[in-house]
């Protein structure tokens, strides 16, 4: 599967199941459209998400 970034509305839908396990227990996030993932290679520029205590 392509970047979530890239999807279309109608490949969302085709690929839902998968998309939710793409999508849960986020580790990173994407600097273009806050896109989350548990994976780098879903999102097209990926940061990774560490969590800070401020």
């Amino acid at each position: 599967m392509k970047e979530l970034c890239k999807l279309k509305k109608n490949e969302l839908e085709i690929h839902f199941k998968k998309i939710i396990k793409i999508v849960k227990k986020p580790k990173f996030i994407c600097e273009k459209c806050a896109r989350v993932a548990n994976e780098k290679k879903y999102l097209c520029d990926p940061v990774k998400i560490t969590n800070k205590s401020d």
